[in-house]
């Protein structure tokens, strides 16, 4: 195997050197600059393929990602245009819906993006999880999870739908249909999220061997996921293996504490410490580190969802 097979980067610079007046290759070379966190390089292979051809949709999508955090306004004409451009490419409507509700809280624009998409693209499996989500957000489960049901028929293999189905039924106390999502996800793509929710689900269930086994494969998968580390030092404790629990709860609490009051409050609710959470979550919505409609659904407090000072700060306006 070459150099160039193994860098994408080199692979695809090799391509545009090949045919540097094609606006696609620029816009491939882009996204890998993209991907490597390369963002200047990125952004300048995207506005190359502009000038090239001011109607590269996927060019104006890219720069729409680039912007989505540092300035959104920027990404919501970059995605706007992209769709004028292309209509029935679901990317750029998907990504925009998503701006609008995860990164700005503007549900209704959210709404509004995901089913302007599906006029143009009936029963598209990604807008109709996008759709879903914002409803999620918004506290309309039920149709939400009908959304979400209606995206993972259309397309099996589309991860976000079987992620977000393992939230809500979680979220819906619905633990069985949770374990069956999650291992969905997982069938699809390993990672440290659905192994971690389906420790969190075996915790409950009192299963308490096989969420060790699963919040351990969480941990192994991505090192740094203290809340998986917090949640097996609890299922440890309530194993009786007193010297691991006190291991990883010390590992755990060292993490959490380099994070900001929304990462700490999930701590202290999968390791059990209640008050602390609940406190911490009162500073991190007040401080808009995360909008209460993520609140009311975030796995991680569902270690606290019957309190009813939770249900306070999460309904409060």
């Amino acid at each position: 195997m070459t150099k160039a097979q193994v860098n994408p980067i080199l692979l695809a610079a090799n391509s545009l050197a090949a045919n540097p007046m094609d606006p696609a290759l620029h816009v491939a070379l882009g996204m890998t600059y993209f991907d490597a966190n390369r963002l200047d390089d990125a952004l300048a292979s995207f506005q190359q393929a502009l000038l090239l051809n001011p109607d590269t949709a996927q060019a104006h999508c890219g720069i729409g990602r680039i912007n989505d955090v540092p300035n959104p306004q920027v990404a919501i004409t970059a995605y706007e245009r992209a769709i004028a451009l292309a209509p029935h490419d679901t990317e750029p409507i998907y990504r925009l819906g998503m701006l609008y509700a995860a990164g700005l809280g503007e549900y209704t624009n959210a709404v509004a993006t995901f089913q302007r998409g599906l006029s143009h693209n009936a029963n598209a499996a990604l807008l109709l999880a996008g759709l879903g989500s914002t409803y999620a957000r918004m506290g309309c489960i039920d149709a939400a999870i009908d959304l979400l049901q209606q995206a993972a028929a259309q397309q099996p293999d589309l991860i976000v739908a079987q992620e977000w189905l393992g939230i809500l039924y979680l979220h819906r106390k619905r633990y069985t249909d949770a374990m069956t999502a999650c291992r969905s996800e997982i069938a699809l793509r390993d990672a440290h999220s659905p192994r971690r929710l389906l420790g969190y689900l075996y915790e409950w269930m009192g299963h308490y061997a096989e969420a060790i086994r699963e919040l351990e494969q969480s941990i192994a998968l991505d090192p740094s996921d203290y809340e998986a580390r917090a949640a097996l030092a609890k299922v440890y404790r309530l194993a009786g293996q007193s010297d691991a629990a006190v291991k990883h709860y010390a590992i755990a609490k060292a993490m959490a504490l380099q994070d900001d009051e929304y990462g700490q409050a999930c701590f202290a609710a999968v390791s059990g410490e209640t008050e602390q959470a609940l406190a911490l979550l009162e500073v991190a919505l007040a401080a808009g580190q995360l909008q209460r409609g993520w609140a009311r659904i975030d796995p991680e407090f569902a270690f606290v969802s019957d309190d009813p000072r939770f249900k306070r700060l999460v309904e409060s306006v």
